[in-house]
């Protein structure tokens, strides 16, 4: 319980200073990945405008059977939960394992967008912003330690 308590304090802190957390390195990319929920609340709000049923849309995707609606939660999960905590980490690695996540989370919804569906003008436009903002992902230097 202490040990939450104290994260908290430092948490607070750094708020109070306008700090956070993460490494300055990464600010592009969390400025993308708040750019990339907005975009994933728009399909989502299309969808829910036109009642789309979004796990009936299915394709197979490397064998295996895959709905729009997952694959969009993918992409949330990625952008809420996965990407935070690598910048957290901050290891050699991070940047790599994010853009392995995101070209698979592109790929779904690429496909999606190949494939011979019929969406309304509207969610299409929201499918192909979200899918062209998802193939621009920030490309992050870490520094380099001093010895």
């Amino acid at each position: 319980m202490i040990r939450f308590l104290r994260a908290f304090v430092q948490a607070l802190r750094l708020t109070l200073r306008g700090e956070s957390l993460s490494p300055p390195h990464y600010r592009p990319l969390e400025t993308w990945i708040a750019a990339s929920l907005d975009l994933l609340d728009k399909v989502d709000a299309e969808a829910a405008a036109e009642a789309l049923d979004l796990a009936a849309l299915q394709l197979k995707l490397d064998g295996r059977p895959t709905s729009l609606e997952r694959s969009l939660q993918m992409v949330r999960h990625n952008l809420v939960d996965e990407y935070p905590r690598l910048i957290r980490l901050d290891d050699p690695f991070s940047m790599m394992v994010v853009q392995s996540s995101n070209l698979n989370d592109q790929y779904r919804i690429g496909r999606f967008l190949a494939a011979d569906i019929r969406f309304s003008a509207e969610f299409q436009a929201a499918l192909v912003a979200l899918n062209d903002h998802l193939l621009n992902l920030p490309q992050i230097e870490r520094p380099v330690a001093e010895a």
